[in-house]
């Protein structure tokens, strides 16, 4: 699949949004696969996201409510997440949608769209 920009703001936690000052993340959702949970999205940062003295690559992204789905996101959708986020070291696994990526390390709740 094409890589598709997206902007992803942050709503909790409180503290990270704050080490942010609330801006936008910026990063390209690079896979996307469906399931009967509305499905998740592999998405890489550009830049990486740097908190607490560690950089995070990537992220999985899967829907928050029921009756959404990742699939929205081509299309245009808002879509409220949870995101668990892998420092750079994990990112490099060769199937990270399919990897146990969070380890009590960054993981947050945000709205993802595609960027214009």
């Amino acid at each position: 699949m094409k890589p598709i920009p997206v902007s992803i703001l942050i709503s909790d936690p409180w503290d990270l949004g704050e080490a942010l000052n609330w801006a936008s993340v910026r990063g390209e959702v690079v896979r996307l696969e469906p399931d009967q949970y509305g499905g998740q999205a592999l998405i890489w940062f550009e830049p990486p996201i740097d908190y607490r003295g560690t950089n995070y690559a990537c992220a999985v992204a899967k829907p928050r409510h029921e009756g959404h789905e990742v699939m929205e996101i081509p299309a245009g959708a808002k879509l409220c997440a949870a995101f668990s986020c892998m420092p750079d070291e994990k990112s490099k696994v060769s199937d990270p949608l399919g990897a146990n990526v969070w380890d009590g390390g960054l993981a947050f709740i945000g709205d993802i769209e595609r960027a214009t």
